[in-house]
């Protein structure tokens, strides 16, 4: 075998898992996308109710062209990504703490716990009460929804720690600070990344939510402003783009993961 044929053979080798990987998400998408098709061209419910597809993509395109689209997806994603940045650094800084003290635990830990079951909807009265109709409410809630998960986990993780593991840095040296990051923050690493993979979508969620009232522009408001206006195929094709963008935003975390942590094991999944 020639040296030209044997790259080639390693080639095809190495990416049939890939297009593996891709090939079965991408025919379950293509089914769903025809039985949503076909439910809605047989009769059963009305098409002004219930719109095919493909008449949710051309009110896409519609959007897209005149640039509503453009204009919803960048302001949705600003506030989208200042809230999940806040949200995720204070709920990895608030379990680092509640995992590391009982005290904080049981009386800061108690407090989260009994706040992070309050849904987002209730909140937005108040949060446009304290905070206006601008886009402090909306980064705000978006926070608030993705400090949760992260919070939690990053507190399983710090009461997971071995402890053989403490007692092997502490006799070669590590005090205080350095332990807590050489270790506990170390160790903490694989949940950590759970919670921020949940809190893509929870921020998501929060976000939705708050554009429902007091925004203008955003995915939520468009959503809910279709509805208001009856334009289905336009509320459809928000929904779709919601969808599409959670499964591309989860999928480029964990490419992210995959890049800068390959030892954990929610990279190879």
């Amino acid at each position: 075998m020639t040296r030209n044929s044997e790259r080639r053979s390693r080639s095809r080798s190495s990416s049939s898992p890939a297009s593996r990987d891709w090939a079965l998400p991408a025919a379950t998408l293509a089914a769903a996308l025809l039985l949503w098709e076909a439910v809605a061209r047989s009769g059963l419910y009305p098409p002004h109710l219930f719109p095919p597809p493909t008449a949710a993509a051309r009110a896409l395109k519609d959007m897209a062209r005149t640039g509503q689209l453009g204009a919803d997806l960048a302001a949705s994603g600003r506030r989208w990504l200042l809230g999940l940045l806040i949200g995720n650094a204070a709920g990895v800084l608030l379990g680092a703490a509640t995992g590391a003290a009982r005290p904080l635990r049981s009386s800061v830990g108690t407090l989260i716990n009994a706040l992070r079951t309050i849904p987002f909807l209730i909140l937005i009265p108040i949060a446009m009460l304290w905070l206006g109709l601008g886009e402090a409410e909306k980064v705000a809630i978006t926070a608030w929804g993705a400090a949760f998960p992260v919070w939690l986990n990053t507190q399983t993780g710090f009461l997971g720690v071995e402890r053989q593991y403490v007692w092997a840095a502490q006799c070669l040296g590590a005090r205080g600070a350095r332990l807590y990051w050489e270790v506990h923050l170390r160790r903490c690493i694989p949940y950590i990344v759970a919670g921020v993979r949940v809190s893509i979508a929870t921020a998501t969620f929060a976000l939705a939510a708050a554009e429902l009232t007091g925004a203008f522009e955003g995915l939520g408001f468009r959503i809910f402003y279709s509805y208001q206006m009856f334009q289905v195929e336009r509320m459809m094709a928000g929904i779709m783009v919601v969808a599409l963008l959670g499964l591309a935003l989860d999928r480029a975390f964990m490419a992210a993961v995959a890049r800068l942590l390959p030892w954990q094991p929610e990279a190879h999944e």
